[in-house]
């Protein structure tokens, strides 16, 4: 059994392995222990991971540092190729308020770690209350900048231990903290999750309008002889005509075909679009086109092929090449009218018209694979991490800072990640990432992370709980956690009258906690939380871990 015991306690590749296999698998086994309907999910690594630090269980410090520093580049890059592509339209859609709720919390954090650092004695002990700020707001990027921060600054090994340490401390009842808060609003407004959900929707019905289409009778005079494209204001409606019919006849139209009276042209678009175009043609029809017997069918067609990317719906002429037209265009969760200016990107889903052996063309130029989406793209994700990297360590000199600011490991992929995902193609490089290969990266660099996070706290955190002032940090952190929560959830409320849950998605958004949007989900069946949530996650993540940074570099300067 002796060999069983070198593979544990012999320094080797192999033995860095298993010990880092290990903490992780029971990690994550802890982690989905459900306590009243609670879970630490991904955060049992941590605690595992300072379980078996404490006995003993150790990484090389270098294989320690690589493995936690990729970890965390994995997270944070994995996290902006999902939000990026609604990042700018969520914010400018549902999140202003949301978003400045959410900053708001931000800022209070950072006061409450300024008030605990000038009335209490942990002045004296910076990294350790940077540690707990960032494990109070269950902000894993934010611990992993402020740690490159005091590295930046030539701390020693064993103050380098000690923001994980505070992080481990506050962590607990940070994930508790912010469901407290959840309960709280709900309890003293007297809110019904139930009833906030149909308030939701209807607000979203009223406030959005879906793309609809209907068939109209051409009978305005000015139009007889003339083209589809001669009705006013038709290519600046973003409304598409995708069925024509003359003589009973019914076919896709195109750039030559000519209106007479008596034909009938099917018309898809936004409800105010399609009422004034349908105003300058004639009169709506009972019965619409798609209803009639003719030899047109409809697909959805994924965009595949590198060699349409970044072409516009026009250019590829599938109208006058093969008789097919663009109905609608759904990209993740937007959807569009096939407008003709529209530029596609990779996995958009494209509903065309046509006949059977038309649409079959035009599958086969689009690409329509679905093993292309099954099929993660390597290297355009390596070159977005090495373009993070070097963007995130561009130092930024601000007069007064003792050390120049650098959007760090974290900071840097995370925004390279937003750009691109919203770019998706550039040149010979597709930056789409399907959401399973994002879900399997995600989960790797966040347990990597905590993995190595709680392997080097676990040297001295039962030490610091149990001899030294580890309730004491305990008490502080709840602070930071609860009271600026208390107050946006309040003012979110009584001031901006922000339905309970969005509320509660902003709340949990504000802290990026995905346990606290499991249990706001399962408050109530509503998109609400979801959208608040990522309406101000991307943002939020920015600050927080910005904030860390320059704390951790101006309080450091200082002790």
């Amino acid at each position: 059994m002796k060999w069983l015991i070198d593979i544990f306690t012999v320094a080797s590749p192999g033995q860095q392995v298993v010990v880092l296999a290990v903490t992780a698998a029971l990690g994550l086994m802890v982690g989905r222990i459900k306590v009243k309907g609670i879970c630490l999910g991904g955060a049992g690594a941590l605690f595992v991971g300072i379980a078996l630090g404490h006995f003993g269980l150790r990484l090389e410090p270098a294989v320690l540092h690589f493995a936690q520093e990729f970890g965390l580049i994995l997270f944070v890059y994995t996290i902006g190729m999902q939000v990026g592509p609604g990042f700018v339209d969520s914010i400018r859609r549902h999140g202003l308020v949301l978003n400045i709720l959410a900053l708001s919390n931000v800022a209070l954090g950072v006061c409450m770690t300024l008030a605990i650092y000038f009335f209490t004695d942990m002045h004296n002990q910076v990294p350790v209350l940077i540690g707990m700020l960032c494990g109070a707001v269950t902000n894993t990027p934010s611990l992993g900048a402020a740690q490159q921060a005091f590295a930046a600054q030539g701390i020693s090994p064993d103050v380098a231990q000690l923001p994980g340490i505070g992080y481990a401390v506050a962590y607990p009842f940070g994930v508790l903290g912010i469901i407290l808060v959840m309960i709280l609003l709900r309890v003293i407004f007297r809110q019904n999750p139930e009833k906030q959900a149909e308030e939701y929707a209807k607000s979203i019905s009223s406030g959005t309008a879906d793309i609809e289409s209907f068939s109209v009778r051409v009978e305005n005079k000015q139009l007889f002889g003339a083209s589809i494209s001669s009705i006013p204001n038709f290519e600046k409606s973003g409304v598409v005509v995708t069925r024509f019919m003359h003589d009973n006849i019914i076919s896709t139209p195109n750039d030559k075909t000519i209106l007479q009276e008596g034909d009938a042209v099917h018309i898809v678009g936004l409800p105010h679009a399609l009422a004034t175009i349908a105003n300058s043609i004639g009169t709506r029809l009972e019965k619409p086109l798609t209803e009639l017997s003719s030899n047109l069918v409809s697909k959805t067609i994924l965009i595949t092929n590198q060699k349409v990317l970044g072409k516009s719906i026009k250019s590829l002429d599938l109208v006058n090449k093969y008789g097919v037209a663009i109905s609608r265009v759904t990209r993740g969760e937007f959807k569009f009218t096939g407008n003709p200016n529209l530029r596609l990107k990779f996995a958009d889903k494209l509903l065309a018209i046509g006949s059977p052996d038309s649409i079959n063309a035009v599958s086969k130029q689009l690409g329509d694979s679905l093993k292309a989406l099954d099929h993660p793209e390597i290297l355009p994700a390596f070159l977005g991490i090495f373009i993070g990297v070097i963007f995130g360590s561009i130092p930024i000199f601000i007069p007064g800072v003792p050390v120049p600011l650098k959007f760090g490991l974290a900071g840097g992929p995370l925004i390279i990640s937003i750009l691109l995902s919203r770019k998706r193609t550039i040149g010979p490089f597709n930056f789409f990432m399907a959401s399973s290969a994002n879900l399997m990266l995600r989960e790797l660099g966040i347990t990597l992370f905590l993995t190595c996070v709680g392997l080097n706290a676990g040297i001295r955190f039962v030490d610091v709980l149990v001899n030294g002032d580890g309730l004491h940090y305990m008490a502080l952190a709840s602070l930071i956690t609860f009271v600026p929560l208390a107050i946006i959830g309040v003012i979110g409320h009584c001031v901006f009258k922000v339905n309970y849950l969005s509320l509660c998605g902003t709340i949990a958004g504000s802290m990026t906690d995905p346990p606290a949007l499991a249990f706001a989900n399962a408050l109530a069946p509503s998109d609400a939380t979801n959208v608040a949530y990522a309406s101000v996650y991307p943002l939020t993540m920015l600050m927080r871990i910005f904030s860390a940074q320059m704390l951790a570099i101006f309080l450091f300067a200082t002790m």
